[in-house]
C-alpha cells in the first residue's frame, strides 16, 4: 500500500491552560527585534500565480489544482442549506459530489472546468454560513488544503509576553500547544484578520522570530494500488497460511516467482523470534486489536486526531491492520499467517482516517504529534507506511526527536515506506535518510517493483517503487498476504495488498528482532545490520534502485555477532612423517559479546593429531574442538593447531579446515519456549583452509 494522508480540521481549542509551565523560556528580549517584520507575504495577494510556505529555509511553491476547493460550514448549517450556498456560487455542477473529511467538517468540492480556484473560494468565503474555504494544491500525488491554523516553534529564549505582544501586533491568537512537542505552538488568525493562517506563517518565517512557521494543512492522498488476486519451508512456523506469504518463503509459490527471492525469515527465526519487551509503533489508520492474528499484541495506543486512546480503525479503514499483521501476527499456532516479530507488541498511533473515495486525510500537527507520542511512550521502533511529499518542519523535528530522544536517549529506530509513484526520487519523510531508513519494494524476482505487465510484478501495472539516492532498503511489496477488516478482506480476515507501505513493516519487524538479541543497540547500529545484511541487487553496492540491497532478516541478525576465523601457515611443502603448526585466528568483529563459542577443527584423512595450544578435546572420532567460552565484542585470540603427515599422503593435496560456532544472547529468552533461540552460526564465509602438497 502507498503513501497516505488523513485531514484534521476540528474545533480550534481556544484555552491556553498550561501555556504558563510550557513556556518557560527565560527573560523577554527586546521587542523591537520581533516588530522587523517583512511584508514579502503581503504582496502575495489572492490573484497572485505563485503561492508557497516555507521548509527548512527554503520556500516550497503550491501548485493550484484547477477542479477542487475545500470548504467548512458552521456547525448549525444544514446540508440543505450548504447545497444552496455552494451552487447558488455557480462554481459547482453539483454540491452532492463532495467527498467529506473523515475528521471534521471540511468537504472538498469538484469545480466547473475553467472556473477560477481563487474566485471560487472568494466566494464562499463571502457567505457568513461558510467557516472557512481553501483551494486545493497538488504536491505530487498528495493534494493540500489550507486551515486557518498554522504551527511556530519559538526560541527558548522567548518568554511568554513576548510571544503574547508579537501575536498581538499580527491579529493571531495561540489555538493550542501541539501535543507531545517541544516549543510548537499551533496559532490561528482573529477573526476579521485579512491574512490567511498560511500568509501569516509566512510573515512569522521572514520576521526571524521563529525557529520555523508552517501551515497546518490538510494532507490528502489517493486510495492505494488496487490489490490483484495472486495465484495459487529453517524454523517453519505452523500457520495455515504460511505458504502464502512468499515475502518471508518465497518457494515459488506463484507463477513466474523466483525461488529464494525473500527476507530469509524461516533461518532468522531459528536465531530469535522476538520478545515482547519490543514495542512497534504503528503510526497509521488505527489498528484492529480484536483481530485474531493481534489478539493480546496490541498495547494501548494513542489517537492524534482528537488526543484520546481509542485507536481502532474506522470501518473498512484495514491499512493499520494490514501493517501489524505483517509485523507482529501471532505466529506458530496452526491458523491464519505469521509476523516477522513473533513475540513483539504493537503500540499503534492513529493518524488517519479515510474518506468515501479511499483518499487518506490527515494534518501536518496530527502526523507530528503522532510521531512524538510514539517515541515518548516506548516504541523501540517506529514503523511509517505513508509518505507526505509536501515537507514539514514540525514533522522533521517530532522524527529527529524520536531518533536522539527515544529508548531513553539510545535512540528510536524509524522506518519510512518509499512512495508508490515509480518516481526516482524518494518521498518525505522518508527522503530525511540521515534520520530515518527509506525503504523500497520489490517483486518476487527480487528486482524493483515496476509499473510493468509481466509475471515478475504479478502483471500489476498500477504501480511502482519509489528510488533514488535516499533509498536505503527494499523490500518485498508486491500481493503480500496479511491481516485486514472490513470489505476489504477476500478471504475471511485476510487479503493481499501491495505497495512500499508493505515493505516497510518487513523492515521494522526485522529491527525488532535485532533489538530483541541486543536492546543496547543505536538507530545507526540497527541500521548497519540491515544494511550489511541485505542481499546486494544490481551493481555491486549501494545503488538508487534497491539501495543497499534486499532486506535479509537472517544476515540482518548475523552480522551483529559476526565471529570470524583464519587459519595460517606459510609452509607449502611437507615430507610424510613432518609434523605442521597451524595457526588459527579467531575474533569477534560484532558489537556485543558471543556466548558458548567453539572452534571446530575435523582431521584430514592421511594425517594424526599431534597436539594443541590451548588444548582442544575430542569432539568426535575425527573431530576436535576448543571451548572459548565468552567472546567479548572486538576480542582476537590465536590458537595452535598440530597434525602429522603419513605416508599415504604422498603426492596429494591435503586441507585443513576449521569452523566457528556461537550462541546469540537474547534480551527475553522465555518468549521463545519450545524454540532453538541460541543455535550457534556456522557462516560458510570464514574460508580457514590451507592446502599443501606432499612430495
Amino acid at each position: 500500500m502507498h503513501a497516505r494522508y488523513v485531514s484534521y480540521a476540528g474545533c480550534y481549542l481556544q484555552n491556553t491552560s498550561g501555556i504558563n509551565s510550557f513556556l518557560k523560556w527565560g527573560v523577554g528580549i527586546l521587542f523591537a527585534f520581533v516588530l522587523l517584520v517583512s511584508t514579502n507575504e503581503a504582496l502575495d495577494a489572492q490573484s497572485s500565480p505563485t503561492r508557497f510556505y516555507y521548509y527548512q529555509g527554503t520556500r516550497i511553491p503550491l501548485n493550484l489544482n484547477l477542479r477542487l476547493v475545500a470548504v467548512r460550514f458552521r456547525a448549525s448549517v444544514s446540508s440543505a442549506t450548504q447545497k444552496r450556498i455552494v451552487e447558488a456560487a455557480g462554481d459547482v455542477e453539483t454540491f452532492d459530489t463532495r467527498v467529506e473529511s473523515p475528521v471534521g467538517g471540511l468537504a472538498f468540492v469538484n469545480l466547473r472546468a475553467g472556473r477560477d480556484p481563487i474566485a471560487a473560494v472568494a466566494r464562499l468565503r463571502a457567505s457568513s454560513e461558510v467557516q472557512f474555504a481553501s483551494p486545493v494544491y497538488d504536491v505530487e500525488s498528495v493534494q493540500l488544503a489550507e486551515t486557518d491554523e498554522f504551527l511556530a516553534r519559538f526560541p527558548e529564549h522567548f518568554s511568554e509576553t513576548d510571544i503574547a505582544q508579537l501575536n498581538q501586533t499580527h491579529q493571531v491568537s495561540i489555538a493550542r500547544i501541539l501535543p507531545h512537542s517541544n516549543r510548537v505552538l499551533i496559532l490561528k488568525p482573529n477573526a476579521g484578520n485579512a491574512r490567511s493562517a498560511r500568509e501569516l506563517a509566512n510573515v512569522y518565517f521572514e520576521s526571524g522570530a521563529v525557529e520555523f512557521a508552517e501551515p497546518n494543512f490538510v494532507l490528502r492522498a489517493p486510495p492505494p494500488p488496487p490489490p490483484l488476486a495472486a495465484g495459487t519451508t529453517e524454523l517453519a512456523p505452523s500457520d495455515s497460511h504460511f505458504n502464502l506469504q512468499w515475502s518471508l518463503k518465497n518457494t515459488q509459490q506463484f507463477q513466474g516467482a523466483g525461488q529464494g527471492a525473500d527476507i530469509k525469515a524461516t533461518n532468522a527465526w531459528d536465531v530469535t523470534q522476538g520478545a515482547n519487551s519490543i514495542k512497534i509503533a504503528v503510526i497509521d489508520e488505527g489498528v484492529t486489536a480484536s483481530h485474531a492474528e493481534l489478539s493480546g499484541k496490541v498495547l494501548t495506543g494513542y489517537n492524534a486526531l482528537n488526543g484520546g486512546s481509542n485507536t481502532n480503525p474506522k470501518t473498512n479503514d484495514h491499512h493499520g491492520t494490514s501493517i501489524a499483521g505483517v509485523i507482529a501476527a501471532n505466529s506458530d499456532n496452526s491458523a491464519g499467517i505469521a509476523g516477522v516479530c513473533w513475540f513483539c507488541q504493537i503500540l499503534p498511533v492513529k493518524v488517519a482516517e479515510t474518506d468515501s473515495q479511499g483518499n487518506w486525510v490527515t494534518t501536518t500537527a496530527t502526523l507530528a504529534a503522532g510521531i512524538d507520542w510514539a517515541w515518548q511512550n516506548g516504541a523501540d521502533v517506529l514503523n511509517n507506511s505513508w509518505t507526505m511529499n509536501a515537507p514539514s518542519d514540525s514533522v522533521q523535528l517530532a522524527i529527529i526527536n524520536a531518533r536522539f530522544g527515544g529508548r531513553g536517549g539510545k535512540g528510536s529506530t524509524i522506518v519510512f515506506a518509499s512512495g508508490n509513484q515509480d518516481a526516482s526520487s524518494v518521498a518525505f519523510p522518508a527522503s530525511l535518510n540521515s534520520y530515518v531508513i527509506a525503504v523500497g519494494a520489490t517483486n518476487w524476482c527480487d528486482q524493483r517493483k515496476t509499473p510493468t505487465n509481466n509475471a515478475c510484478n504479478n502483471n500489476n501495472a498500477s504501480w511502482g517503487s519509489n528510488y533514488g539516492t535516499a533509498l536505503d532498503l527494499v523490500a518485498p511489496g508486491e500481493a503480500i498476504y496479511t491481516t485486514c477488516n472490513g470489505n476489504q478482506c477476500t478471504n475471511g480476515n485476510y487479503t493481499y495488498t501491495s505497495g512500499t507501505s508493505l515493505a516497510a513493516p518487513l523492515v521494522s519487524g526485522t529491527a525488532a528482532l535485532l533489538y530483541t538479541l541486543n536492546p543496547n543497540l543505536t538507530p545507526v547500529q540497527v541500521q548497519e545490520a540491515l544494511q550489511n545484511g541485505a542481499k546486494d541487487l544490481n551493481t555491486t553496492g549501494r545503488d538508487n534502485e534497491s539501495g543497499y540491497g534486499r532486506l535479509d532478516a537472517y544476515r540482518s541478525l548475523a552480522s551483529l555477532f559476526n565471529v570470524t576465523l583464519k587459519v595460517n601457515n606459510a609452509k607449502k611443502f611437507v615430507h610424510p612423517g613432518e609434523t605442521v603448526e597451524y595457526m588459527l585466528k579467531y575474533s569477534n568483529t560484532g558489537s556485543a559479546a558471543m556466548n558458548n563459542t567453539q572452534i571446530f577443527v575435523p582431521i584430514p584423512a592421511d594425517t594424526l593429531y599431534v597436539s594443541s595450544t590451548p588444548a582442544f578435546t575430542q569432539h568426535s572420532s575425527s573431530v576436535y574442538r576448543l571451548d572459548l567460552g565468552t567472546l567479548a565484542s572486538n576480542a582476537t585470540g590465536t590458537a595452535i593447531f598440530r597434525i602429522q603427515f603419513q605416508p599415504s599422503a604422498a603426492g596429494k593435496v591435503i586441507t585443513l579446515t576449521a569452523d566457528i560456532t556461537g550462541a546469540f544472547p537474547e534480551s527475553n529468552m522465555q518468549d521463545n519456549t519450545g524454540k532453538n533461540s541460541a543455535r550457534g552460526i556456522l557462516r560458510d564465509l570464514f574460508l580457514p583452509f590451507l592446502q599443501y602438497r606432499v612430495p
